[in-house]
């Protein structure tokens, strides 16, 4: 028998403890259907040896990697940070590793890292794209294993996230409690939440004509001065005596137009009434504070977590039909 200092494979320590491989690779992936007393030994001999088992044999044989993809577009801002945190806490409680990505916006590289973690064996992906019809998503739906889409419902792929929508009507009812008469959005006129916001207004009688785009662009690939040259050219030239209403695609672009209003003497809220969306910190570090749409965070990340682990228990015989979990958003209100 080995002295116990040298045990460096499961076989050596089923040999020194006299049991099989199958009941040493049960105790150290914590199964039940092994007795106490033989948990005990086989630990007992563990600890004395200091074993410590080769996680890349382990996951090779049981065919399962227990790696977790995680690819966001902007981890600055406090929205996904806050989503990555969350998702780490249900990876780590449920024995996973998690690698993270940060696409930046890039869907060539979202793409690239999908065929990469393939290669890798990962057990499954969480993804939040930069576009609805991000170029990204014929590689997802190929993909080897499990992809489940945060913070966007995806046609054709395991989705979970808010009812965008609704967020936007949510942001529309609250501008015209607060008696404003003209409405803008800062972001991409395709943009879900955008069309919830028009639709809400118009179903109230706005004309259409008072309810206006700027900003139309692809933020995640566009630095912050230019966010801040438009919002300034919005506060000095699309204001008028009659009190505006702004909604922002984000927090970060909301804070930003708070900023521009004081640097053009534009008054918040008597003259603009501000909602962002995501409904981060920063909401109550900005002067006024903002109203913004809030996402139930903790359910996502859980809901996505729980998702993803039925689909990779699944397997290749699993239902093929994708799921779709949408949460319901809330208005927190503050002085903006």
């Amino acid at each position: 028998m080995k002295a116990l200092t040298q045990i460096t494979t499961m076989q050596e320590l089923a040999d020194a403890a006299g049991v099989s491989l199958a009941t040493v690779s049960r105790v150290l992936n914590g199964s039940d259907k092994v007795s106490e007393k033989t948990k005990e030994s086989v630990m007992e001999l563990v600890r004395q040896s200091g074993f410590f088992p080769n996680e890349t044999a382990r996951t090779m044989a049981a065919g399962k990697s227990r790696l977790i993809a995680v690819i966001l577009p902007d981890v600055e801002n406090p929205y996904f940070s806050r989503l990555l945190s969350e998702i780490e806490n249900q990876c780590v409680g449920h024995g996973y590793s998690m690698i993270f990505f940060n696409s930046k916006g890039d869907s060539e590289k979202e793409k690239d890292i999908v065929n990469k973690m393939m290669a890798r064996q990962a057990d499954g992906m969480f993804i939040a794209m930069t576009k609805y019809k991000s170029e990204s998503i014929p590689v997802l739906t190929q993909a080897t294993f499990p992809v489940v889409v945060m913070s966007q419902n995806i046609e054709g792929l395991n989705s979970v996230c808010i009812d965008h929508q609704e967020g936007g009507a949510l942001a529309a009812r609250h501008l015209l409690e607060n008696h404003c008469e003209s409405f803008f959005f800062f972001g991409r006129k395709d943009d879900e939440k955008f069309t919830g916001f028009k639709e809400e207004l118009l179903k109230e009688g706005i004309a259409e004509e008072k309810i206006q785009t700027f900003g139309d662009n692809d933020w995640y690939s566009t630095n912050f001065d230019e966010a801040s040259g438009q919002m300034d050219y919005f506060m000095q030239k699309k204001l008028s005596d009659r009190k505006t209403g702004l909604f922002c695609v984000n927090d970060l672009f909301a804070v930003r137009a708070i900023r521009a209003a004081h640097r053009n003497n534009v008054k918040i809220p008597d003259m603009l009434s501000l909602v962002g969306f995501d409904n981060t910190m920063i909401c109550d570090m900005a002067y006024p504070t903002l109203t913004s749409i809030s996402q139930p965070l903790e359910e996502i990340a859980a809901e996505s977590f729980n998702l993803l682990c039925r689909k990779i228990k699944e397997g290749k015989n699993g239902e093929k039909c994708p799921q779709s979990i949408i949460f319901h958003p809330s208005l927190v209100k503050r002085e903006s």
